[in-house]
């Protein structure tokens, strides 16, 4: 398989800026092939810095981010839903800046915004039409997008693998894909080898994470069924940890972290890293 491994610096801050230089050299050093950055507004020129300074060293860069209640894709306000394509074209352009040809996240809907009610046929409409629109402006920037299924805590548009497909196949765009993401997927989904079956045409992002959201394999998350799905389809692509600890406050909330589930980030990237190593040369644990 033709894997790239990265780590989300979510685990550390929400907003990353030239100050965090180094410890993205720390990640590098530590064998990491590329980082994840959330994008938050972002200047240009602090995105230029962190671009050229990752180029300096060698380390690639996928992008995330979320879509917040004024710019909510899915709401009934014409006005709020025309605000997220602006939205979602701005964090586009970061991500092309960034030197990112992939832009990930639960972009379909706004984090943690809930109507009450099962979803509705209209904001399913309106989450693809926006998609469609917003992917084809990440198409002719190179920009890949991956729709992340999150749990039913943190959305009710998508929550399960199939449900992403779903979505996917409605966009119809080459440039959308599913995130799988094995901390929503272990709490929504069936087996990793038949929600992985099911997508495996489809899915163009993945991230590892825990079900406690610390170090890999010392949680519940089936990453041994996981590692094998993967290599039977032949995945090609980015595996990204995705971990969240409390020296981040902004995710404290937005998370919901409470404690941490593991001794140090630095232990935790170095072993999230042995461990994937390790379970791609057996193809599973």
């Amino acid at each position: 398989m033709n894997i790239k491994i990265g780590m989300n610096l979510l685990l550390w801050a929400v907003e990353i800026t030239p100050k965090h230089l180094p410890l993205i050299e720390m990640l590098k050093n530590t064998g990491f092939d590329g980082v994840e950055i959330p994008l938050v507004d972002g200047k240009l020129q602090q995105l230029g810095l962190l671009a050229n300074a990752c180029d300096d060293i060698g380390l690639e860069r996928t992008a995330s981010m979320f879509m917040t209640p004024e710019a909510n894709p899915i709401s009934s306000d014409v006005r709020v839903r025309s605000a997220a394509l602006d939205h979602l074209k701005q964090r586009v352009d970061d991500a092309y800046n960034l030197g990112a040809n992939m832009l990930v996240g639960g972009i379909y809907q706004a984090h943690k915004y809930f109507s009450g009610a099962a979803p509705t046929q209209a904001e399913w409409q309106w989450s693809r039409d926006f998609l469609r629109a917003g992917g084809d402006y990440a198409r002719s920037a190179g920009v890949h997008l991956g729709l992340e299924f999150l749990n039913r805590f943190e959305a009710y548009l998508i929550n399960t693998s199939a449900e992403a497909k779903r979505m996917i196949d409605d966009v119809g765009l080459p440039n959308v894909g599913v995130l799988y993401d094995t901390h929503h997927s272990n709490l929504e989904d069936p087996t990793p080898t038949l929600a992985l079956e099911s997508i495996k045409s489809s899915v163009n992002h993945i991230h590892l994470s825990e079900s406690h959201r610390g170090t890999l394999g010392s949680g519940q998350v089936n990453f041994g069924e996981t590692f094998l799905a993967l290599h039977k389809m032949d995945y090609k692509g980015w595996v990204v940890i995705e971990a969240f600890g409390m020296a981040n406050p902004d995710i404290i909330p937005a998370a919901n972290i409470w404690r941490n589930a593991f001794e140090s980030e630095e232990q935790l990237c170095r072993d999230g890293l042995e461990f994937i190593k390790q379970n791609l040369s057996r193809g599973s644990a």
